[in-house]
């Protein structure tokens, strides 16, 4: 029997949303994102702070643009959702699929932590009218 070699390529598997304990990837260029990739200890959230609370989208569970609340090497910080890996089933027109859930960093005034973001951001972001995510695509090397 011939056995086929199994790739050992790792993503995150679809949510429907991000939940607590949900894991992300840090995609600005921030010392403490950094520390934490590399250490092998990724984010992961704590809590949602969802603005619209809609019967179709309960509260607690969020998806692209949404604030949330993660813990960071023993840290407790607040992040916007930049990237979500969506199940096939939630098919958003215009919104591209990401490999994994990413996130960019915000200090205590709520700026972003870092001085550039290093993974492609979703245009439709720009649709957001506030004034974070002017600045988080301001610092955005690619959006699409």
């Amino acid at each position: 029997m011939i056995y086929e070699m199994q790739r050992s390529i790792s993503t995150t598997p679809p949510l429907l949303w991000i939940r607590l304990k949900t894991k992300f990837r840090v995609v600005d260029n921030s010392a403490l994102g950094k520390e934490a990739m590399l250490s092998g200890k990724p984010p992961y959230c704590i809590q949602v702070l969802r603005r619209c609370k809609t019967p179709h989208s309960p509260a607690g569970r969020g998806q692209l643009g949404d604030k949330c609340v993660i813990a960071i090497k023993g840290q407790v910080k607040r992040a916007y959702i930049v990237g979500w890996h969506w199940h096939p089933s939630q098919r958003q027109h215009g919104v591209p699929r990401m490999d994994t859930n990413n996130i960019v960093l915000l200090d205590d005034q709520g700026n972003p932590l870092g001085t550039r973001i290093l993974a492609p951001i979703p245009g439709v972001l720009r649709a957001k009218k506030d004034e974070v995510f002017a600045k988080i695509l301001a610092i955005a090397t690619k959006i699409v």
